[in-house]
Protein backbone atom coordinates (compact mmCIF):
# COMPACT_ATOMS: atom_id res chain seq x y z
CA UNK A 1 0.00 0.00 0.00
CA UNK A 2 1.33 3.42 -1.01
CA UNK A 3 -0.13 6.85 -0.33
CA UNK A 4 1.10 9.94 -2.16
CA UNK A 5 -0.14 13.49 -1.69
CA UNK A 6 -0.04 14.98 -5.18
CA UNK A 7 -1.15 18.59 -5.14
CA UNK A 8 -4.93 18.61 -4.73
CA UNK A 9 -5.14 14.83 -4.90
CA UNK A 10 -4.25 11.87 -2.71
CA UNK A 11 -3.18 8.85 -4.72
CA UNK A 12 -3.46 5.37 -3.22
CA UNK A 13 -1.88 2.22 -4.62
CA UNK A 14 -3.16 -1.02 -3.13
CA UNK A 15 -3.08 -4.75 -3.73
CA UNK A 16 -6.52 -5.61 -2.35
CA UNK A 17 -9.57 -4.05 -0.73
CA UNK A 18 -8.22 -4.51 2.78
CA UNK A 19 -5.08 -2.52 1.96
CA UNK A 20 -7.21 0.18 0.30
CA UNK A 21 -9.37 0.60 3.39
CA UNK A 22 -6.34 0.70 5.71
CA UNK A 23 -5.02 3.43 3.41
CA UNK A 24 -8.24 5.38 3.91
CA UNK A 25 -7.80 4.93 7.67
CA UNK A 26 -4.25 6.22 7.39
CA UNK A 27 -5.39 9.28 5.42
CA UNK A 28 -8.13 10.03 7.92
CA UNK A 29 -5.55 9.76 10.71
CA UNK A 30 -3.08 12.13 9.05
CA UNK A 31 -2.66 15.87 8.95
CA UNK A 32 -3.37 16.44 5.24
CA UNK A 33 -1.07 19.45 5.11
CA UNK A 34 1.84 17.35 6.34
CA UNK A 35 0.99 14.14 4.47
CA UNK A 36 3.49 13.47 1.69
CA UNK A 37 4.16 9.76 1.37
CA UNK A 38 3.21 6.63 3.29
CA UNK A 39 4.26 3.15 2.25
CA UNK A 40 3.37 -0.08 4.03
CA UNK A 41 3.43 -3.77 3.33
CA UNK A 42 1.65 -5.99 5.87
CA UNK A 43 3.78 -8.71 7.37
CA UNK A 44 0.89 -11.19 7.20
CA UNK A 45 -1.56 -12.28 4.53
CA UNK A 46 -4.22 -12.74 7.22
CA UNK A 47 -4.68 -10.28 10.10
CA UNK A 48 -7.81 -11.23 11.97
CA UNK A 49 -9.88 -10.95 15.11
CA UNK A 50 -11.88 -13.48 17.09
CA UNK A 51 -14.63 -12.16 19.37
CA UNK A 52 -15.92 -14.46 22.09
CA UNK A 53 -19.71 -14.74 21.79
CA UNK A 54 -20.08 -17.76 24.07
CA UNK A 55 -19.34 -16.38 27.57
CA UNK A 56 -22.74 -14.72 28.09
CA UNK A 57 -22.20 -11.73 25.79
CA UNK A 58 -23.46 -12.14 22.22
CA UNK A 59 -22.75 -8.93 20.32
CA UNK A 60 -25.67 -7.62 18.28
CA UNK A 61 -25.19 -8.23 14.57
CA UNK A 62 -25.72 -4.56 13.69
CA UNK A 63 -23.25 -3.48 16.37
CA UNK A 64 -20.66 -5.90 15.04
CA UNK A 65 -21.09 -4.29 11.61
CA UNK A 66 -19.84 -1.08 13.20
CA UNK A 67 -16.86 -3.01 14.52
CA UNK A 68 -16.21 -4.38 11.04
CA UNK A 69 -16.07 -0.85 9.66
CA UNK A 70 -13.43 0.15 12.21
CA UNK A 71 -11.51 -3.10 11.75
CA UNK A 72 -11.38 -2.55 7.99
CA UNK A 73 -9.94 0.95 8.44
CA UNK A 74 -7.26 -0.56 10.69
CA UNK A 75 -6.32 -3.18 8.08
CA UNK A 76 -7.94 -6.36 9.41
CA UNK A 77 -9.09 -8.83 6.76
CA UNK A 78 -10.51 -11.76 8.73
CA UNK A 79 -13.05 -12.05 11.55
CA UNK A 80 -14.49 -14.86 13.64
CA UNK A 81 -17.37 -14.90 16.08
CA UNK A 82 -16.55 -17.64 18.58
CA UNK A 83 -19.85 -19.48 18.91
CA UNK A 84 -20.09 -22.71 20.87
CA UNK A 85 -23.89 -22.87 20.79
CA UNK A 86 -24.87 -19.24 20.14
CA UNK A 87 -26.30 -19.78 16.68
CA UNK A 88 -29.69 -21.16 15.70
CA UNK A 89 -29.65 -24.71 14.36
CA UNK A 90 -32.53 -26.26 12.42
CA UNK A 91 -34.27 -28.99 14.35
CA UNK A 92 -32.47 -28.09 17.61
CA UNK A 93 -34.82 -25.70 19.45
CA UNK A 94 -32.81 -25.80 22.67
CA UNK A 95 -29.45 -25.24 20.99
CA UNK A 96 -28.48 -21.80 22.33
CA UNK A 97 -31.77 -21.50 24.21
CA UNK A 98 -31.91 -18.20 26.14
CA UNK A 99 -28.34 -17.51 25.08
CA UNK A 100 -29.07 -14.99 22.30
CA UNK A 101 -28.10 -17.14 19.29
CA UNK A 102 -27.47 -15.63 15.86
CA UNK A 103 -30.05 -16.48 13.22
CA UNK A 104 -29.05 -17.88 9.86
CA UNK A 105 -30.11 -14.61 8.21
CA UNK A 106 -27.90 -12.58 10.56
CA UNK A 107 -24.86 -14.72 9.80
CA UNK A 108 -25.48 -14.41 6.06
CA UNK A 109 -25.80 -10.63 6.38
CA UNK A 110 -22.60 -10.38 8.41
CA UNK A 111 -20.69 -12.43 5.85
CA UNK A 112 -21.93 -10.27 2.98
CA UNK A 113 -21.27 -7.05 4.87
CA UNK A 114 -17.75 -8.12 5.88
CA UNK A 115 -16.97 -9.16 2.29
CA UNK A 116 -17.73 -5.64 1.06
CA UNK A 117 -15.08 -4.43 3.52
CA UNK A 118 -12.45 -6.95 2.41
CA UNK A 119 -12.95 -9.08 5.52
CA UNK A 120 -13.31 -12.87 5.45
CA UNK A 121 -15.87 -14.13 7.95
CA UNK A 122 -14.82 -17.58 9.22
CA UNK A 123 -17.12 -19.80 11.27
CA UNK A 124 -15.69 -20.60 14.69
CA UNK A 125 -17.40 -23.47 16.52
CA UNK A 126 -16.63 -26.40 18.80
CA UNK A 127 -16.78 -30.04 17.79
CA UNK A 128 -15.35 -31.79 20.86
CA UNK A 129 -14.77 -29.84 24.10
CA UNK A 130 -16.27 -26.62 25.46
CA UNK A 131 -19.80 -27.91 24.89
CA UNK A 132 -21.04 -27.63 28.47
CA UNK A 133 -23.93 -25.34 27.61
CA UNK A 134 -25.29 -27.96 25.21
CA UNK A 135 -24.45 -31.09 27.17
CA UNK A 136 -26.17 -29.92 30.36
CA UNK A 137 -29.51 -30.23 28.56
CA UNK A 138 -31.31 -33.62 28.88
CA UNK A 139 -31.94 -34.04 25.14
CA UNK A 140 -28.17 -34.19 24.54
CA UNK A 141 -27.27 -36.74 27.22
CA UNK A 142 -26.60 -39.43 24.59
CA UNK A 143 -23.73 -37.45 23.06
CA UNK A 144 -21.96 -36.60 26.33
CA UNK A 145 -18.63 -38.14 27.24
CA UNK A 146 -17.93 -35.82 30.19
CA UNK A 147 -19.84 -32.63 31.16
CA UNK A 148 -17.94 -30.53 28.59
CA UNK A 149 -16.80 -33.08 26.00
CA UNK A 150 -18.81 -34.62 23.18
CA UNK A 151 -18.92 -38.40 22.92
CA UNK A 152 -16.63 -39.61 20.15
CA UNK A 153 -17.56 -42.68 18.08
CA UNK A 154 -21.29 -41.94 18.48
CA UNK A 155 -23.44 -41.48 15.38
CA UNK A 156 -25.66 -38.90 17.08
CA UNK A 157 -22.59 -36.78 17.82
CA UNK A 158 -21.58 -36.59 14.19
CA UNK A 159 -25.15 -35.87 13.13
CA UNK A 160 -25.13 -32.76 15.32
CA UNK A 161 -21.67 -31.76 14.12
CA UNK A 162 -22.77 -32.13 10.51
CA UNK A 163 -25.70 -29.79 11.16
CA UNK A 164 -23.28 -27.18 12.51
CA UNK A 165 -20.80 -27.55 9.67
CA UNK A 166 -23.52 -27.51 7.03
CA UNK A 167 -24.92 -24.26 8.43
CA UNK A 168 -21.62 -22.40 8.20
CA UNK A 169 -20.92 -23.85 4.76
CA UNK A 170 -24.12 -22.18 3.61
CA UNK A 171 -24.07 -18.85 5.48
CA UNK A 172 -20.40 -17.89 4.96
CA UNK A 173 -18.69 -17.62 1.59
CA UNK A 174 -15.25 -18.67 2.80
CA UNK A 175 -13.98 -22.21 2.36
CA UNK A 176 -12.49 -22.19 5.86
CA UNK A 177 -13.98 -23.10 9.21
CA UNK A 178 -12.54 -23.25 12.72
CA UNK A 179 -13.77 -26.42 14.42
CA UNK A 180 -12.15 -25.82 17.83
CA UNK A 181 -11.29 -29.10 19.63
CA UNK A 182 -9.21 -27.45 22.38
CA UNK A 183 -9.00 -28.15 26.10
CA UNK A 184 -10.87 -31.47 26.00
CA UNK A 185 -8.87 -32.50 29.05
CA UNK A 186 -10.90 -35.54 30.08
CA UNK A 187 -11.49 -36.93 26.61
CA UNK A 188 -12.40 -40.61 26.77
CA UNK A 189 -12.56 -40.67 30.56
CA UNK A 190 -16.37 -40.54 31.00
CA UNK A 191 -19.16 -42.35 29.16
CA UNK A 192 -16.72 -43.15 26.36
CA UNK A 193 -14.81 -45.45 28.70
CA UNK A 194 -18.04 -46.98 29.96
CA UNK A 195 -19.17 -47.77 26.41
CA UNK A 196 -15.93 -48.57 24.61
CA UNK A 197 -13.34 -49.19 27.30
CA UNK A 198 -9.99 -47.48 27.69
CA UNK A 199 -8.26 -46.12 24.64
CA UNK A 200 -5.29 -43.76 24.48
CA UNK A 201 -6.50 -40.16 24.15
CA UNK A 202 -4.25 -39.56 21.12
CA UNK A 203 -6.11 -42.31 19.26
CA UNK A 204 -9.58 -41.08 20.25
CA UNK A 205 -8.67 -37.53 19.27
CA UNK A 206 -7.31 -38.37 15.84
CA UNK A 207 -10.12 -40.81 15.05
CA UNK A 208 -12.67 -38.15 15.98
CA UNK A 209 -10.80 -35.47 14.04
CA UNK A 210 -10.74 -37.62 10.91
CA UNK A 211 -14.52 -38.03 11.09
CA UNK A 212 -15.09 -34.29 11.55
CA UNK A 213 -12.68 -33.52 8.72
CA UNK A 214 -14.62 -35.94 6.52
CA UNK A 215 -17.78 -33.94 7.27
CA UNK A 216 -15.98 -30.70 6.42
CA UNK A 217 -14.71 -32.21 3.17
CA UNK A 218 -18.28 -33.13 2.26
CA UNK A 219 -19.19 -29.43 2.38
CA UNK A 220 -15.98 -28.24 0.70
CA UNK A 221 -14.65 -26.66 3.89
CA UNK A 222 -11.04 -26.53 5.05
CA UNK A 223 -10.92 -26.91 8.85
CA UNK A 224 -8.55 -25.40 11.36
CA UNK A 225 -8.25 -26.55 14.98
CA UNK A 226 -6.61 -25.23 18.13
CA UNK A 227 -3.36 -27.15 18.51
CA UNK A 228 -3.12 -27.47 22.29
CA UNK A 229 -4.51 -30.99 22.65
CA UNK A 230 -1.59 -32.59 20.82
CA UNK A 231 0.92 -30.96 23.14
CA UNK A 232 -1.20 -31.55 26.26
CA UNK A 233 -1.68 -35.23 25.48
CA UNK A 234 2.07 -35.56 25.04
CA UNK A 235 2.78 -33.89 28.39
CA UNK A 236 2.96 -35.74 31.69
CA UNK A 237 1.53 -32.64 33.38
CA UNK A 238 -1.14 -31.90 30.76
CA UNK A 239 0.42 -28.50 30.11
CA UNK A 240 0.14 -26.92 26.65
CA UNK A 241 3.54 -25.30 26.99
CA UNK A 242 5.46 -28.22 28.47
CA UNK A 243 8.88 -28.35 26.74
CA UNK A 244 9.09 -32.05 27.64
CA UNK A 245 5.92 -32.90 25.72
CA UNK A 246 6.39 -35.86 23.37
CA UNK A 247 4.07 -36.48 20.45
CA UNK A 248 4.72 -39.97 19.04
CA UNK A 249 5.55 -40.27 15.34
CA UNK A 250 2.54 -42.46 14.65
CA UNK A 251 0.31 -39.72 16.10
CA UNK A 252 1.98 -37.03 13.97
CA UNK A 253 1.60 -39.18 10.88
CA UNK A 254 -2.10 -39.75 11.51
CA UNK A 255 -3.04 -36.06 11.81
CA UNK A 256 -5.21 -35.19 8.80
CA UNK A 257 -3.07 -33.23 6.35
CA UNK A 258 -5.88 -30.90 5.25
CA UNK A 259 -6.27 -29.20 8.63
CA UNK A 260 -4.56 -26.02 9.82
CA UNK A 261 -3.19 -25.91 13.36
CA UNK A 262 -3.85 -22.75 15.36
CA UNK A 263 -1.17 -22.06 17.96
CA UNK A 264 -2.83 -19.99 20.69
CA UNK A 265 -0.65 -18.18 23.18
CA UNK A 266 -1.60 -15.05 25.11
CA UNK A 267 0.66 -15.59 28.09
CA UNK A 268 4.32 -15.29 27.15
CA UNK A 269 6.43 -12.18 26.74
CA UNK A 270 9.64 -13.74 25.44
CA UNK A 271 10.03 -13.77 21.64
CA UNK A 272 12.27 -16.82 21.93
CA UNK A 273 9.45 -18.80 23.51
CA UNK A 274 7.12 -18.06 20.59
CA UNK A 275 9.84 -18.89 18.07
CA UNK A 276 10.47 -22.22 19.80
CA UNK A 277 6.79 -23.18 19.74
CA UNK A 278 6.34 -22.09 16.16
CA UNK A 279 9.17 -24.49 15.33
CA UNK A 280 7.47 -27.25 17.34
CA UNK A 281 4.31 -26.76 15.28
CA UNK A 282 6.30 -26.89 12.06
CA UNK A 283 7.92 -30.10 13.29
CA UNK A 284 4.43 -31.61 13.31
CA UNK A 285 4.34 -30.95 9.56
CA UNK A 286 2.08 -27.88 9.64
CA UNK A 287 2.51 -24.17 9.10
CA UNK A 288 0.63 -22.76 12.09
CA UNK A 289 -1.80 -19.89 12.28
CA UNK A 290 -0.97 -17.70 15.29
CA UNK A 291 -3.67 -16.72 17.77
CA UNK A 292 -2.56 -13.97 20.12
CA UNK A 293 -4.78 -12.01 22.48
CA UNK A 294 -6.17 -8.55 23.04
CA UNK A 295 -6.76 -8.82 26.78
CA UNK A 296 -10.46 -8.49 27.57
CA UNK A 297 -10.55 -11.26 30.17
CA UNK A 298 -10.84 -11.45 33.15
CA UNK A 299 -10.71 -7.65 33.23
CA UNK A 300 -13.18 -4.80 33.52
CA UNK A 301 -11.34 -2.77 30.88
CA UNK A 302 -8.95 -3.58 28.03
CA UNK A 303 -5.58 -4.60 29.51
CA UNK A 304 -3.23 -2.37 27.55
CA UNK A 305 0.00 -3.15 29.37
CA UNK A 306 -0.34 -6.91 29.36
CA UNK A 307 -1.42 -6.86 25.69
CA UNK A 308 1.51 -4.72 24.60
CA UNK A 309 3.97 -6.89 26.52
CA UNK A 310 2.66 -10.27 25.37
CA UNK A 311 0.95 -9.68 22.03
CA UNK A 312 3.82 -7.36 21.12
CA UNK A 313 6.38 -10.11 21.70
CA UNK A 314 4.18 -12.58 19.82
CA UNK A 315 3.81 -10.35 16.74
CA UNK A 316 7.53 -9.65 16.60
CA UNK A 317 8.32 -13.36 16.85
CA UNK A 318 5.84 -14.16 14.08
CA UNK A 319 7.50 -11.59 11.86
CA UNK A 320 10.88 -13.20 12.44
CA UNK A 321 9.45 -16.66 11.80
CA UNK A 322 7.74 -15.34 8.66
CA UNK A 323 4.35 -16.71 9.59
CA UNK A 324 1.64 -15.72 7.15
CA UNK A 325 -1.48 -15.68 9.32
CA UNK A 326 -2.28 -14.19 12.72
CA UNK A 327 -5.44 -13.27 14.57
CA UNK A 328 -6.23 -11.73 17.93
CA UNK A 329 -8.67 -13.28 20.38
CA UNK A 330 -10.89 -11.31 22.76
CA UNK A 331 -12.20 -13.73 25.36
CA UNK A 332 -14.97 -13.19 27.92
CA UNK A 333 -14.00 -15.62 30.67
CA UNK A 334 -15.94 -15.24 33.93
CA UNK A 335 -18.89 -13.37 32.48
CA UNK A 336 -17.79 -10.97 29.72
CA UNK A 337 -17.92 -7.90 31.98
CA UNK A 338 -15.20 -6.03 30.11
CA UNK A 339 -16.06 -2.84 28.22
CA UNK A 340 -15.23 -4.52 24.91
CA UNK A 341 -15.17 -1.27 22.97
CA UNK A 342 -12.08 -0.29 24.98
CA UNK A 343 -10.31 -3.13 23.12
CA UNK A 344 -10.31 -0.88 20.03
CA UNK A 345 -7.14 0.65 21.47
CA UNK A 346 -5.53 -2.81 21.54
CA UNK A 347 -6.75 -3.59 18.04
CA UNK A 348 -5.21 -0.32 16.85
CA UNK A 349 -1.92 -1.20 18.54
CA UNK A 350 -1.81 -4.74 17.11
CA UNK A 351 -2.77 -3.67 13.58
CA UNK A 352 -0.04 -1.05 13.56
CA UNK A 353 2.57 -3.57 14.70
CA UNK A 354 1.41 -6.03 12.00
CA UNK A 355 1.91 -3.39 9.29
CA UNK A 356 4.98 -1.44 10.44
CA UNK A 357 8.43 -1.92 11.92
CA UNK A 358 8.03 0.55 14.76
CA UNK A 359 5.28 2.03 16.87
CA UNK A 360 4.54 5.67 17.52
CA UNK A 361 2.19 6.62 20.34
CA UNK A 362 1.43 9.77 18.37
CA UNK A 363 0.33 7.66 15.41
CA UNK A 364 -1.83 5.44 17.64
CA UNK A 365 -3.38 8.53 19.20
CA UNK A 366 -4.26 9.95 15.77
CA UNK A 367 -5.68 6.64 14.52
CA UNK A 368 -7.95 6.09 17.50
CA UNK A 369 -9.15 9.67 17.32
CA UNK A 370 -9.91 9.46 13.59
CA UNK A 371 -11.49 6.00 13.57
CA UNK A 372 -13.18 5.91 16.99
CA UNK A 373 -13.30 9.62 17.96
CA UNK A 374 -11.51 8.63 21.16
CA UNK A 375 -8.28 9.28 23.06
CA UNK A 376 -5.66 6.54 23.00
CA UNK A 377 -3.83 7.93 26.02
CA UNK A 378 -6.99 7.99 28.14
CA UNK A 379 -8.21 4.55 27.07
CA UNK A 380 -4.88 2.87 27.78
CA UNK A 381 -4.52 4.75 31.08
CA UNK A 382 -7.85 3.25 32.17
CA UNK A 383 -6.17 -0.15 31.76
CA UNK A 384 -4.54 0.67 35.11
CA UNK A 385 -7.75 -0.49 36.74
CA UNK A 386 -5.64 -3.62 36.97
CA UNK A 387 -2.77 -2.56 39.21
CA UNK A 388 0.72 -3.36 37.98
CA UNK A 389 4.08 -3.36 39.71
CA UNK A 390 4.38 -6.51 41.81
CA UNK A 391 7.94 -6.66 43.20
CA UNK A 392 8.48 -10.10 41.69
CA UNK A 393 7.04 -9.21 38.29
CA UNK A 394 6.46 -5.51 37.49
CA UNK A 395 4.92 -6.40 34.11
CA UNK A 396 2.12 -8.53 35.54
CA UNK A 397 -0.87 -7.19 37.49
CA UNK A 398 -0.40 -7.50 41.21
CA UNK A 399 -4.10 -6.73 41.69
CA UNK A 400 -6.94 -7.57 39.32
CA UNK A 401 -9.81 -5.09 39.44
CA UNK A 402 -12.51 -7.67 38.70
CA UNK A 403 -11.36 -9.81 41.61
CA UNK A 404 -11.55 -6.78 43.92
CA UNK A 405 -15.03 -5.95 42.65
CA UNK A 406 -16.48 -9.45 43.11
CA UNK A 407 -14.78 -10.03 46.47
CA UNK A 408 -17.30 -10.51 49.29
CA UNK A 409 -17.18 -7.59 51.78
CA UNK A 410 -17.32 -9.92 54.78
CA UNK A 411 -15.34 -12.99 53.71
CA UNK A 412 -12.87 -10.93 51.63
CA UNK A 413 -11.18 -14.02 50.22
CA UNK A 414 -9.24 -12.22 47.49
CA UNK A 415 -8.35 -9.40 49.89
CA UNK A 416 -6.92 -11.74 52.52
CA UNK A 417 -4.95 -13.78 49.99
CA UNK A 418 -3.31 -10.71 48.46
CA UNK A 419 -2.58 -9.24 51.89
CA UNK A 420 -0.77 -12.44 52.86
CA UNK A 421 1.46 -11.99 49.81
CA UNK A 422 2.07 -8.28 50.41
CA UNK A 423 0.88 -6.74 53.72
CA UNK A 424 1.06 -3.19 52.33
CA UNK A 425 -0.83 -3.86 49.13
CA UNK A 426 -4.23 -2.48 50.13
CA UNK A 427 -3.26 0.99 51.42
CA UNK A 428 -1.21 1.30 48.22
CA UNK A 429 -4.19 0.20 46.15
CA UNK A 430 -6.49 2.72 47.83
CA UNK A 431 -4.22 5.57 46.79
CA UNK A 432 -3.78 4.06 43.33
CA UNK A 433 -7.50 4.01 42.55
CA UNK A 434 -8.16 7.43 44.01
CA UNK A 435 -5.37 8.88 41.88
CA UNK A 436 -6.53 6.98 38.76
CA UNK A 437 -10.05 8.39 39.07
CA UNK A 438 -8.59 11.89 39.28
CA UNK A 439 -6.32 11.33 36.27
CA UNK A 440 -9.11 9.94 34.11
CA UNK A 441 -11.46 12.78 35.07
CA UNK A 442 -9.13 15.25 33.33
CA UNK A 443 -9.93 13.77 29.91
CA UNK A 444 -12.96 14.94 27.99
CA UNK A 445 -13.93 11.96 25.85
CA UNK A 446 -17.59 11.99 24.87
CA UNK A 447 -17.47 9.18 22.30
CA UNK A 448 -17.86 5.64 23.60
CA UNK A 449 -16.60 4.01 20.39
CA UNK A 450 -13.41 2.93 22.14
CA UNK A 451 -14.82 2.55 25.64
CA UNK A 452 -16.98 4.59 28.00
CA UNK A 453 -14.49 6.58 30.08
CA UNK A 454 -17.24 7.55 32.55
CA UNK A 455 -17.67 3.83 33.26
CA UNK A 456 -13.93 3.49 33.95
CA UNK A 457 -13.95 6.50 36.30
CA UNK A 458 -16.91 5.04 38.20
CA UNK A 459 -15.07 1.75 38.57
CA UNK A 460 -11.96 3.48 39.95
CA UNK A 461 -14.02 5.45 42.48
CA UNK A 462 -15.96 2.37 43.55
CA UNK A 463 -12.83 0.28 44.01
CA UNK A 464 -11.22 3.03 46.13
CA UNK A 465 -14.34 3.21 48.31
CA UNK A 466 -14.54 -0.56 48.67
CA UNK A 467 -10.91 -0.79 49.75
CA UNK A 468 -11.31 2.04 52.27
CA UNK A 469 -14.30 0.35 53.91
CA UNK A 470 -12.39 -2.91 54.32
CA UNK A 471 -9.31 -1.13 55.69
CA UNK A 472 -11.47 0.60 58.30
CA UNK A 473 -13.31 -2.62 59.10
CA UNK A 474 -10.09 -4.47 59.87
CA UNK A 475 -8.67 -1.65 61.94
CA UNK A 476 -11.91 -1.08 63.86
CA UNK A 477 -12.59 -4.77 64.48
CA UNK A 478 -9.06 -5.74 65.46
CA UNK A 479 -8.65 -2.75 67.80
CA UNK A 480 -12.25 -2.82 69.10
CA UNK A 481 -12.58 0.80 68.00
CA UNK A 482 -16.31 1.53 68.17
CA UNK A 483 -16.00 5.06 66.83
CA UNK A 484 -14.24 3.86 63.69
CA UNK A 485 -16.74 1.02 63.37
CA UNK A 486 -19.56 3.56 63.47
CA UNK A 487 -17.82 5.65 60.80
CA UNK A 488 -17.48 2.76 58.37
CA UNK A 489 -21.09 1.74 59.03
CA UNK A 490 -22.12 5.22 57.97
CA UNK A 491 -20.12 4.81 54.71
CA UNK A 492 -21.99 1.70 53.60
CA UNK A 493 -25.05 3.51 52.12
CA UNK A 494 -22.69 5.46 49.84
CA UNK A 495 -21.06 2.19 48.80
CA UNK A 496 -24.48 0.76 47.97
CA UNK A 497 -25.20 3.88 45.91
CA UNK A 498 -21.94 3.27 44.00
CA UNK A 499 -22.98 -0.33 43.35
CA UNK A 500 -26.42 0.71 42.12
CA UNK A 501 -24.79 3.23 39.79
CA UNK A 502 -22.39 0.58 38.49
CA UNK A 503 -25.29 -1.83 38.00
CA UNK A 504 -26.96 0.74 35.75
CA UNK A 505 -23.70 1.43 33.94
CA UNK A 506 -23.18 -2.29 33.27
CA UNK A 507 -26.75 -2.46 31.97
CA UNK A 508 -26.20 0.48 29.62
CA UNK A 509 -22.94 -1.03 28.36
CA UNK A 510 -24.44 -4.46 27.86
CA UNK A 511 -27.64 -3.50 26.05
CA UNK A 512 -25.79 -1.08 23.79
CA UNK A 513 -23.55 -3.86 22.45
CA UNK A 514 -25.12 -7.22 23.23
CA UNK A 515 -28.28 -9.26 23.20
CA UNK A 516 -30.05 -9.02 26.55
CA UNK A 517 -29.25 -12.64 27.43
CA UNK A 518 -26.32 -12.88 29.85
CA UNK A 519 -27.01 -9.53 31.48
CA UNK A 520 -28.86 -11.38 34.21
CA UNK A 521 -25.56 -12.86 35.39
CA UNK A 522 -24.06 -9.43 36.08
CA UNK A 523 -27.29 -8.19 37.64
CA UNK A 524 -27.44 -11.18 39.99
CA UNK A 525 -23.83 -10.55 41.00
CA UNK A 526 -24.43 -6.84 41.57
CA UNK A 527 -27.59 -7.53 43.56
CA UNK A 528 -25.65 -10.03 45.62
CA UNK A 529 -22.94 -7.48 46.42
CA UNK A 530 -25.54 -4.92 47.45
CA UNK A 531 -27.21 -7.44 49.77
CA UNK A 532 -23.88 -8.43 51.27
CA UNK A 533 -23.04 -4.80 52.06
CA UNK A 534 -26.40 -4.56 53.81
CA UNK A 535 -25.39 -7.66 55.73
CA UNK A 536 -22.09 -5.98 56.64
CA UNK A 537 -24.03 -2.95 57.89
CA UNK A 538 -26.32 -5.21 59.94
CA UNK A 539 -23.38 -7.03 61.49
CA UNK A 540 -21.49 -3.88 62.44
CA UNK A 541 -24.63 -2.35 63.94
CA UNK A 542 -25.27 -5.54 65.91
CA UNK A 543 -21.68 -5.47 67.13
CA UNK A 544 -22.02 -1.84 68.17
CA UNK A 545 -25.32 -2.56 69.96
CA UNK A 546 -23.88 -5.56 71.81
CA UNK A 547 -26.23 -8.03 70.15
CA UNK A 548 -23.24 -10.04 68.92
CA UNK A 549 -19.69 -10.14 70.27
CA UNK A 550 -17.87 -11.19 67.11
CA UNK A 551 -18.08 -11.35 63.30
CA UNK A 552 -17.30 -14.94 62.36
CA UNK A 553 -15.89 -14.06 58.93
CA UNK A 554 -13.34 -11.76 60.58
CA UNK A 555 -12.10 -14.61 62.77
CA UNK A 556 -11.74 -17.36 60.17
CA UNK A 557 -8.43 -16.36 58.59
CA UNK A 558 -5.86 -18.48 56.71
CA UNK A 559 -2.19 -18.27 57.63
CA UNK A 560 -0.74 -18.63 54.14
CA UNK A 561 -1.68 -17.61 50.60
CA UNK A 562 -3.54 -20.07 48.41
CA UNK A 563 -1.39 -18.69 45.56
CA UNK A 564 -1.21 -19.30 41.81
CA UNK A 565 -3.90 -16.74 40.92
CA UNK A 566 -6.50 -19.16 42.27
CA UNK A 567 -9.15 -16.44 42.46
CA UNK A 568 -8.35 -14.81 39.12
CA UNK A 569 -11.37 -14.77 36.84
CA UNK A 570 -13.36 -17.10 39.08
CA UNK A 571 -16.35 -15.38 40.61
CA UNK A 572 -17.52 -18.68 42.05
CA UNK A 573 -14.30 -19.02 44.03
CA UNK A 574 -14.24 -15.39 45.16
CA UNK A 575 -17.85 -14.86 46.19
CA UNK A 576 -18.24 -17.95 48.38
CA UNK A 577 -16.66 -21.13 49.67
CA UNK A 578 -20.01 -22.88 49.62
CA UNK A 579 -20.91 -25.55 47.10
CA UNK A 580 -23.39 -23.69 44.89
CA UNK A 581 -23.56 -20.12 43.65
Amino acid sequence: MKINHCGDFIEVEYSDLSCALRAIGAVLSSDINELKHIEEKPYFTTIGVMLDCSRNAVMKADYFKGWLQKLALLGYNMAMLYTEDTFALDGEPYFGYHRGPYSRQELEELSAYASKLGIEMVGCIQTLGHMKQVLKLPMYKNIMDTPEVLLACQDETYALIEKMVRLFAKVYTTHRIHIGMDEAHDLGRGRYMDLFGYKRNFEIFNEHLHKVVQICRKYNLEPMIWSDMYFRMGSKTGDYYDPQSIIPDEVKNSIPKEIQLVYWDYYHRDEKFYLDWITRHRDLGFEPIMASGIWTWPVLWYGSKITEIQAGACINACKKAQLKEIFFTMWGDDGAYCDYDSAMAGLTYSAELCHTDSLSKDSLQKQLKAICQSNYEAITLAGNLDMYGHPDDPNWPCLWAASILWDDPLMAKYWIDEKLKNPEIWPTASEHYRKLAQQLSKYKVESENAGDLKHAILLAKLLAAKIDIRLKLEEAYNNKNKQLLAELTAQIPQMIDFLNELDQSFRKQWLKRNRSFGLEVLQIRMAGLIRRYRELRDRTEELLNGRIDRIDEMEDLPKSSIGNDYYLGRYDRIATSSEKI
